[in-house]
């Protein structure tokens, strides 16, 4: 679990806190009568509902991984056919609980039309997993589409149902030109893209979310009475991570092209010390809900140093406001007049 990338990615962390501290040690004079004040009940909430989803996308990252049958079976996408049915074999001879009552059926049954093959596939886990394997054999720029969209996109989008996928097998050109599957993979196909893009948003949803919900006015307290002046912030900050991460989705070629053009590394932290390159859906995924989680925390400091501090609007209304109600008293008397 601990990489040499999540190392690097953890010093990272370190960044907040160091800013934290001397932020602080530049207003260790400052007398304002907000920092005085104790919290209230809703400031406690504000800040706990950020602790608490950034604590959720840490453990999601951590702790629950996005499927990957290359991963599951103990194989490496470079693999032969061969191979790979192979240890799709020894994962369901470790695994008996998951292969079908019928069996597991033979290429050759597999073939013939009389065959259920829609029936197997969706009938047990062994059978989902050998549809993969067989439209990984079948076409190769599949394996590419997998490792960049997840299995989420590749199992859930248009053109990868159980059904036939609409193209002609790979060809290998025994010229080592390119086959007829490298043209095709130059267009992913939009049923990816869509639920890969659906997906990365409703991901980043709760944190846009919260974060427009506890800079409301009805959160502002006499603690944080800026609270709702630090929503652009926290925004801003989410929006760029949102639009970076569909950049990466739309421009990074998959992983076989990605090899080509020489790009050999991303910015990006693999959760298991594998090749974030070759992993790109997973690592993506880990990545993105770590940043997620790093800029909720930054967002909690940032509100904490700056919403308790009243904005020049807020003192002159309060100064206004106090002077009214001098004003007021006098004419009623009860204040002194002197000279």
């Amino acid at each position: 679990m601990l990489s040499s990338g999540l190392i690097e990615f953890l010093f990272y962390l370190l960044i907040p806190v160091v800013l934290v501290n001397f932020l602080q040690g530049q207003h260790t004079n400052d007398s304002s009568l907000a920092r005085k004040k104790k919290f209230s009940r809703s400031d406690y909430i504000v800040y706990g509902s950020l602790v608490a989803l950034a604590a959720a996308y840490f453990s999601v990252a951590l702790f629950n991984p996005p499927p990957n049958v290359f991963k599951r079976i103990g194989a490496s996408p470079r693999m032969h056919c061969h191979d790979l049915r192979e240890r799709l074999a020894e994962y369901g001879r470790s695994n008996p609980e998951i292969i079908p009552s019928s069996g597991i059926p033979t290429l050759a049954m597999k073939n013939d039309r009389q065959f259920e093959l829609l029936d197997y596939y969706m009938g047990s886990s062994y059978g989902s997993l050998d549809f993969l394997i067989d439209r990984f054999c079948t076409y190769d720029e599949d394996r590419d589409v997998y490792l960049k969209f997840g299995e989420d996109a590749f199992m859930h989008s248009i053109s990868s149902s159980f059904g036939p996928r609409g193209m002609s097998p790979r060809v290998a050109m025994p010229n080592g030109g390119k086959s007829q599957g490298d043209f095709i993979a130059e267009f992913p196909d939009i049923g990816f893209l869509l639920h890969s893009v659906a997906s990365q948003f409703f991901t980043y949803l709760p944190a846009f979310v919260l974060v427009g919900l506890v800079t409301t006015p009805f959160f502002v307290t006499e603690f944080a009475p800026s609270r709702v002046y630090v929503r652009p912030w926290g925004v801003i900050t989410l929006a760029i991570l949102f639009f970076a991460d569909m950049y990466w989705l739309f421009t990074v070629p998959t992983q076989a092209k990605l090899r080509r053009s020489g790009l050999s590394t991303l910015w990006i932290v693999s959760p298991d010390s594998n090749d974030p390159v070759m992993f790109y859906a997973d690592a993506a995924a880990y990545t993105r809900k770590l940043f997620l989680a790093v800029s909720l925390i930054a967002f909690l400091f940032m509100d904490y140093l700056t919403s308790s501090r009243q904005t020049d609007i807020q003192l002159l209304k309060k100064c206004i406001a106090e002077q009214t109600n001098a004003l007021t008293y006098s004419k009623d008397h009860t204040v002194l007049e002197t000279a």
